[in-house]
C-alpha cells in the first residue's frame, strides 16, 4: 500500500477508552476507528456530508477486530487506515493500531456499503466514487464465522435506544451494537474477561426510541471461550446484528 493512501494518526490512549478492568474497551476501539475514517473520507471527498449532497450515505456492514496485545492507559501509538473497493460494492478499510516502535497490537478490518439515504438500498461505487479512488481494488477479504445459532441463550437482555445513541444519519451509531453485547454479560465476568477478537455483522438499522433485546451465549470449549450475541428489535422480532466474541481471562478485579 502507497504509503499516501494510507491515513496516519499519532495519539496517545485516553482514559475514556479504557474498562473499569484496566484493558480497552472493545467499543471504544471501534470509536477510535470511526473518528478516523471520517477524517480520511474528508480528505477524500467521500465522507457522509459529501454523499448526502448526492442523496447517499454510508451503511456499515461488518467490523473484525483483533487484540494482539494489551494497551495501557496514556500508552503513545499509532493509528493508521487505509481503503481499497471490493467487487464494486464493498468498500474495504483496514486497520492498525501499533507502537510506536512498530509493534502491532490491533488490526481490524470494516466493511461498508454506500446505499440511496432515502430507501437504504445499496448502488455500485463506480458511479459514485471518484475515478482515481476506484483504480485499485481489493483481494477477497477474509471474513471470520459469525452465524451463531442463538434458539438456546443463557441470558437475555433489553435496553432502550436512547437519543445519544443515534449519529449524523439518525439511527443508532454501529459501537452501540458492540456496546449493547458486552452489557448483556455479567459485570462480575466483564472484571475477570477481556475481548481478544470480535466480528460484528450489521443487518438492520434502528432507530430513537426502539426497545433492543440481546440474547447471549457462553461457551468454553477446548480452550476457547466465546460469547455470541444476537439483537433484536423487541416489537418486530427482527433481527439487526449478530456478534461473536473470544475472550481471554485477566486477573484484575474490582477495587
Amino acid at each position: 500500500m502507497d504509503s499516501k493512501q494510507i491515513f496516519t494518526q499519532q495519539m496517545v490512549l485516553p482514559y475514556s477508552a479504557m474498562a473499569a478492568n484496566n484493558h480497552i474497551r472493545m467499543d471504544r476501539i471501534l470509536m477510535l476507528f470511526q473518528d478516523a475514517a471520517a477524517m480520511h473520507a474528508l480528505t477524500l471527498k467521500i465522507s457522509g456530508q459529501d454523499l448526502e449532497k448526492i442523496g447517499l450515505k454510508w451503511l456499515i456492514s461488518r467490523y473484525q477486530i483483533r487484540v494482539h496485545d494489551s494497551l495501557q492507559l496514556a500508552q503513545s501509538v499509532v493509528l493508521k487506515t487505509w481503503r481499497l473497493p471490493w467487487k464494486n460494492l464493498y468498500e474495504l478499510r483496514q486497520f492498525t493500531i501499533e507502537n510506536t516502535d512498530g509493534t502491532l497490537l490491533i488490526s481490524a478490518l470494516g466493511v461498508w456499503v454506500m446505499v440511496r439515504a432515502q430507501d437504504s438500498k445499496p448502488v455500485r461505487l463506480p458511479p459514485n466514487m471518484p475515478a482515481a479512488l476506484m483504480v485499485k481494488t481489493a483481494p477477497a477479504p477474509d471474513l471470520w464465522p459469525n452465524n451463531p445459532d442463538l434458539s438456546e441463550y443463557d441470558r437475555k437482555k433489553q435496553f432502550h435506544v436512547r437519543m445519544h445513541d443515534l449519529d449524523l444519519n439518525q439511527h443508532v451509531n454501529h459501537t452501540v451494537y458492540v456496546t449493547w453485547a458486552i452489557e448483556s454479560l455479567p459485570i462480575s465476568w466483564l472484571f475477570r474477561h477481556t475481548p481478544q477478537t470480535l466480528v460484528v455483522s450489521y443487518l438492520k438499522e434502528s432507530f430513537y426510541p426502539d426497545v433492543i433485546v440481546v440474547k447471549t451465549t457462553i461457551s468454553d470449549t477446548e480452550g476457547s471461550l466465546k460469547t455470541c450475541h444476537a439483537i433484536f428489535h423487541e416489537a418486530s422480532g427482527a433481527k439487526l446484528a449478530c456478534l461473536t466474541l473470544t475472550w481471554r481471562k485477566i486477573s484484575h478485579g474490582p477495587v
